[in-house]
């Protein structure tokens, strides 16, 4: 038994969550998807909703990382259907070559600390203007990221 102790059997989710992800963040929709992958609807469902699916699918179009995803979702449907074909023409080469090569780039982007800080900074400050009452606490707040972005900027200057 001992040898076996690592050892979990893969669920539903484990096998098919990215890719079903991926094919949202592509543009499918959820009744699409159920007919790519051998999951439930309610499921996809649950999925979609737990995982923000919607808000991921919003973030794609200013984010590079869920860019990429959703590039992974366009890509695994392109080579899906050209398998199926059994013909690789020309074109259809040149076309995933882009894919490959935009999801490369924008991997490399998705690091960037100042786009990350940008990112993770426009969503807390939406958050304290939801949550933060106090004009006077907010107002510091914002100085101090005000701040740190002014870091960042003297940071990047000098690297």
């Amino acid at each position: 038994m001992a040898g076996r102790q690592g050892w979990r059997r893969q669920g539903k989710k484990d096998l098919y969550f990215e890719e079903a992800q991926s094919a949202y963040l592509g543009g499918k929709s959820l009744e699409e998807i159920h007919s790519l992958v051998p999951v439930a609807l309610g499921t996809l469902r649950r999925w979609h909703r737990e995982g923000q699916w919607d808000e991921k699918r919003r973030q794609a179009l200013v984010s590079p990382r869920w860019l990429g995803k959703a590039l992974k979702g366009v890509l695994r449907e392109k080579v899906g259907k050209l398998l199926t074909k059994g013909d690789l023409k020309p074109g259809e080469l040149e076309e995933l070559t882009k894919i490959v090569t935009l999801i490369d780039r924008l991997g490399s982007q998705g690091w960037d600390m100042r786009a990350a800080a940008l990112e993770v900074m426009d969503r807390f400050r939406e958050f304290m203007q939801t949550w933060v009452q106090d004009p006077e606490e907010i107002k510091r707040l914002s100085g101090w990221m005000q701040q740190f972005f002014e870091k960042l900027e003297d940071d990047g200057d000098t690297g």
